[in-house]
């Protein structure tokens, strides 16, 4: 009996050595790769982010953009009265507090490389060394400003039709163009239509 007591307590302490030592050598391997992904990351945040105060776009154009309005508008792609009235109308939503370690991202800041983005369509890589901020703050600032823009301007700009509203628009459409049940149209819009080949316009009129 004393025999398979001690053997019992003999695996025992086997069995915990052991999972102390896989424990150990666990942890071990995660600190090793945790180091090894400090050393890969050269710097807390990069010395071409580190001069945005001083040397990005929007710190260095902004202000001469503001003293030439035909250049602001060429720019932004609307006048300084529509960017100052669009920014009142979002800031609120899209303004976030400084920290401690860093201060926040001016809304007008936000809004303007917001409609850079949309207005010329440049990647979010070309924007990263104009305006000197990450790419993944890129990406959530354009994502956040487009989402509040969408909040604010789709109630009063596209406003979800009633059934008056429809039959409005059918009757205007049929004094108009004589067109019945008609609810709407579209400017402007192209479509790309692929020419059949020549046997088949061939074989259609046989």
């Amino acid at each position: 009996m004393d025999l398979r007591l001690d053997n019992f307590r003999f695996k025992l302490d086997l069995d915990i050595a052991l999972s102390q030592e896989y424990a150990f050598c666990c942890q071990q391997e995660r600190e090793r790769e945790r180091q090894q992904r400090w050393q890969r990351r050269r710097f807390w945040r990069h010395p071409i982010i580190e001069l945005r105060a001083s040397r990005g776009a929007y710190h260095t154009l902004y202000s001469e953009l503001q003293e030439n309005p035909e250049k602001f508008a060429y720019y932004t792609r609307m006048s300084q009265e529509s960017f100052l009235d669009l920014l009142g109308m979002v800031e609120g939503i899209i303004r976030r507090r400084d920290t401690q370690l860093r201060r926040a991202i001016p809304p007008e800041e936000r809004l303007l490389v917001t409609l850079r983005f949309l207005a010329t369509g440049e990647s979010l890589s070309s924007l990263h060394f104009q305006y000197r901020l990450g790419i993944s703050t890129l990406s959530g600032i354009v994502a956040d400003t487009c989402r509040a823009l969408w909040d604010v301007l789709c109630p009063e700009f596209l406003p979800l039709p009633t059934a008056e509203k429809w039959l409005q628009i059918s009757d205007k459409f049929w004094a108009v163009c004589n067109f019945p049940n008609y609810l709407g149209e579209v400017d402007g819009k192209h479509i790309r239509i692929t020419k059949p080949a020549r046997i088949e316009v061939d074989q259609m009129r046989d």
